[in-house]
């Protein structure tokens, strides 16, 4: 088995036993199922805070279960983890506090599965996408459970697996195209590919069921949140981070050796498990988690189910490409835009799109941290205008914005430095 395997697997089976462990205390026995049942059949348009929902306890459990789900899969395709695999796994953790359920995934996944049956090729190509494309899961709940109006159950039922199987067969073709449009430069590149069909099914939806209902300006984002718990997060996911740095620091041989070879890479279309292995990529996990950690406790962001699952997403990224000399940039780039616009970096709106804007790190990675800054300013104004684009159906909103920024600035940055993007 792969070194890969060994150490990854565990992990995210340890992390997801965790999380289910830990529901059993974080609120009323009685209220566990009930609560989860709550955020299955509830709206998931963004943004919706589960633990407002159905409490934290069925939050915990949800995060758990989906955390098994992402096992389970990886594990049928037979799958040897990857920086890809990393990002699966805590994407969906993360997105499991706002937007993700235990029902909602599954007509997507299965849509790239067959996807990956008319490609006639093996589903371990193409099943990272199944969870990436869940990015678009509010369109299945909005299917399957409408916020606005009633159908019957089976035929909500019916919608939410037709609807939900053409996106998942659409995002891996439409993922490869958009790629190509930000040349690698937003790892987040199916938030891209998802905004797109997410502004297609909401165009679609509006026009043929909300106007002729006359619900259409009814249709409003979410606004359903919790309040934050600024002990119980900082003290568990410090936690989290500091036993993970400590994992890989034993696994490789009770050093760091071979971090710093990966601090030192641009983050632009790597992968830290194939080129410094997992126990290196443990390191800097916990590293870029402990880093925006503090960070987002300095600046006093409330520490709610979007902030807590869009930490969880910049660890996601901590294979692909993000480490914290190519992400601090970025960081640096939303607190210069804080001086000028009317938020607080602790806003939490604005924390989150921190977080998503992370996906950029390989710009500030190649061409150096000033362009960072400035690609960091950017992604501030973007965030801020961009969920209407979709009604709320693409919860990737930072990442869909993340490719937008990478498509204005790269061409930019290509023409002024002469380093045509080739790779």
């Amino acid at each position: 088995m792969p070194d890969s395997a060994k150490i990854l697997y565990p992990y995210f089976i340890v992390f997801s036993l965790v999380l289910i462990a830990m529901s059993l205390f974080a609120g009323p026995l009685d209220t566990l199922f009930s609560g989860l049942a709550d955020i299955a059949t509830g709206s998931q348009i963004l943004t919706t805070d589960s633990k407002a929902i159905g409490g934290l306890n069925s939050a915990l459990l949800n995060a758990g279960i989906l955390g098994f789900y992402v096992v389970l899969m990886l594990k049928l395709a037979k799958i040897n983890p990857s920086g890809a695999s990393i990002a699966a796994y805590f994407l969906t953790i993360g997105f499991s506090f706002f937007g993700k359920n235990v029902i909602n995934m599954w007509p997507i996944i299965f849509g790239v599965w067959l996807y990956s049956k008319y490609k006639r090729e093996p589903f371990s190509k193409y099943v990272h996408f199944g969870f990436f494309g869940s990015a678009l899961t509010p369109v299945v709940s909005e299917m399957m459970f409408p916020s606005l109006y009633t159908i019957t159950p089976g035929l909500g039922i019916l919608l939410a697996i037709v609807v939900g199987v053409i996106i998942g067969f659409l995002i891996p073709p439409v993922s490869a195209l958009t790629l190509t449009m930000h040349k690698g430069f937003n790892l987040f590149n199916v938030g891209l590919s998802a905004g797109f069909l997410g502004f297609t099914f909401y165009a679609i939806y509006r026009t043929f069921v909300l106007d002729p209902l006359g619900l259409a300006y009814e249709f409003t984002l979410n606004s359903v949140l919790s309040d934050g718990l600024p002990v119980f997060w900082p003290v568990f996911l410090c936690l989290i981070f500091v036993l993970t740095i400590a994992a890989g620091y034993i696994l490789n041989g009770r050093s760091f050796k071979g971090y710093k070879e990966l601090f030192m890479e641009t983050g632009h279309t790597t992968d830290y498990i194939t080129n410094h292995g997992a126990a290196v990529t443990l390191i800097n996990m916990g590293l870029l988690g402990l880093v925006f950690l503090v960070y987002l406790y300095i600046v006093k962001a409330p520490f709610n189910g979007p902030v807590v699952g869009g930490l969880l997403c910049v660890v996601s990224l901590s294979g692909l490409g993000s480490h914290p000399r190519n992400t601090v940039p970025i960081m640096a780039g939303y607190l210069a835009a804080s001086l000028f616009a009317p938020w607080s970096p602790g806003t939490q709106a604005i924390a989150v799109g921190l977080c998503f804007a992370t996906a950029m790190s390989p710009i500030s990675g190649r061409w150096g941290y000033h362009w960072g800054i400035i690609a960091g300013i950017i992604h501030a104004a973007f965030f801020t205008n961009t969920a209407t684009f979709y009604g709320g159906f693409n919860i990737y909103n930072g990442g869909f914005t993340c490719g937008l920024v990478a498509i204005v600035l790269v061409p930019f940055l290509e023409a002024i430095t002469k380093d045509k993007v080739t790779e």
